[in-house]
């Protein structure tokens, strides 16, 4: 009898340390993709240049965090007439608190080609 109630007391405290592990590394998978994405996203504005520039980092941004982030979004914080640009893009991932968010700017110039991702702090919703 002391085995049985040791074992229903011990199942609930190893699932929830399994999830945990999980939530873990699904949230650093999110991080990885997310700065990934800023990156390919600014790329992506600077070869577009003018009023697509936006849309393309957009799409770029949303297309490479996907099967990571439950939620994305992206916004381009900054392009300088197709020679440079910043975008932002916010990663949420599934997790035991609202709101886990990861948020990288990439950065990216034509001249000379050089890219580079920071983490940044997550936009007030």
């Amino acid at each position: 009898m002391d085995e049985a109630v040791a074992l229903v007391v011990a199942a609930p405290v190893v699932a929830l340390a399994l999830w945990g592990v999980a939530f873990v590394g699904n949230f650093a998978n999110g991080q990885a993709r997310a700065a990934v994405a800023a990156e390919l996203a600014a790329q992506a504005a600077v070869q577009a240049g003018g009023l697509e520039a936006a849309d393309s980092a957009e799409r770029v941004a949303l297309g490479a965090t996907l099967s990571a982030c439950v939620r994305t979004s992206a916004a381009l914080a900054h392009t300088d007439a197709g020679q440079s640009a910043a975008v932002t893009v916010v990663c949420e991932v599934l997790g035991p608190l609202p709101g886990n968010q990861a948020c990288f700017t990439g950065y990216a110039q034509s001249r000379p080609a050089a890219s580079a991702h920071v983490r940044v702090t997550c936009p007030a919703p």
